[in-house]
């Protein structure tokens, strides 16, 4: 009797580590734990502002990278006040962003992020309604230019074509902020004589209200024209941040988020019909008449997605110069300090 005890809690025993062993299993039989899917636990994105370079955002999550990589992201809505995300990297609460080099003078007064590498080339238009007298930078001296923003990248692009035209930024303009959506508005009805403005909305509002565009920081081209109104030839628009406490804490984890960011990137630039797919069907971009599978599939092909380490410091050293010379940047800025401390290295 005592051995058939022993027997039946044996089986037990067994039965409940096997019972344990299946619900380690994948649906393919593997036996990888659910733990050991994310090696390096979770990370906060914030991703979500309806923008189409933030794509390797997206094709990170949707095609697996990050989870390949062993990291578990959360993508959330993106703050439109940088002063939030500021706070959220400091606290601890954001781990890794797509942004620009906007984020340049929160990192010298303080923001704890890192730039880990130029994403794409440029996504940003300085533009003026069909009708308007202004045909260059230079006309709009005295002008009013809207903006997404104080501080705003769009700012920034505009910021720096008036500069080459021997404009000043501060004195010689007027500076209005509007939701990106509604800056194409704001010109039509005369509230602005110039716009600053992120895609899809800055090519929208060329293709459905016929804006015309006075400068573009996509120098993909590697136009002359435009790199004497300071659009840097192939320059990296958007870039990789990482938070600095993270970097710190955990370079391992890190260093995968930035090969999911790599991966990503280069997936996009091999495949932009089907990153459009995604984009529009999963809705992280809104799509319209004009942005449509057609037009979003030219815009990121425009782009030349890739994960551009060594060439992107040296893009945002540039940028760093034309903002210092715009006064966003202190006076007595060392720039190649700034950007050596502003840069993660692996």
């Amino acid at each position: 009797m005592k051995k058939g005890r022993v027997v039946c809690v044996a089986f037990t025993v067994i039965l409940v580590a096997i019972i344990g062993l299946i619900a380690e299993l994948n649906f393919d039989g593997s036996s990888v734990k659910a733990s050991s899917k994310y090696k390096y636990g979770s990370i906060t994105v914030p991703a979500k502002n309806g923008t189409i370079c933030g794509a390797p955002n997206y094709i990170a999550y949707e095609k697996g990278f990050f989870k390949k990589n062993g990291i578990k992201a959360n993508l959330v809505a993106k703050p439109t006040n940088i002063g939030d995300l500021e706070a959220g990297f400091s606290s601890g609460k954001y781990d890794a962003l797509n942004g620009d080099f906007q984020y340049l003078p929160a990192i010298q007064n303080g923001a704890q992020i890192l730039a880990a590498g130029g994403l794409h080339q440029g996504c940003i238009q300085v533009l003026v309604p069909k009708n308007s007298n202004i045909h260059s930078v230079k006309d709009l001296k005295g002008k009013t230019i809207g903006t997404p923003g104080q501080g705003s990248t769009g700012q920034y692009v505009a910021t720096i074509a008036l500069q080459h035209a021997k404009i000043d930024p501060k004195t010689g303009v007027t500076w209005k902020t509007y939701d990106y959506d509604l800056l194409t508005k704001a010109a039509e009805k005369g509230e602005v004589d110039a716009i600053a403005n992120v895609d899809p909305y800055a090519y929208q509002a060329v293709k459905q209200s016929h804006f015309r565009v006075i400068a573009d920081n996509n120098n993909s081209s590697n136009s002359t024209a435009m790199a004497k109104m300071g659009m840097k030839k192939s320059g990296s628009c958007c870039y990789l941040y990482l938070s600095q406490k993270l970097v710190k804490e955990n370079p391992k984890k890190a260093a995968a988020i930035v090969k999911s960011y790599k991966e990503a990137a280069k997936w996009i630039d091999a495949h932009p019909a089907e990153t459009t797919n995604i984009l529009l069907d999963k809705k992280y971009v809104a799509k319209t008449k004009f942005v449509n599978k057609k037009n979003v599939t030219t815009l990121i092909k425009s782009y030349h997605f890739s994960l551009k380490q060594g060439s992107g410091k040296e893009d945002l050293k540039y940028y760093a110069e034309q903002l210092k010379k715009a006064g966003f940047l202190k006076k007595n800025t060392n720039v190649n300090k700034l950007v050596k401390s502003a840069y993660y290295t692996k």
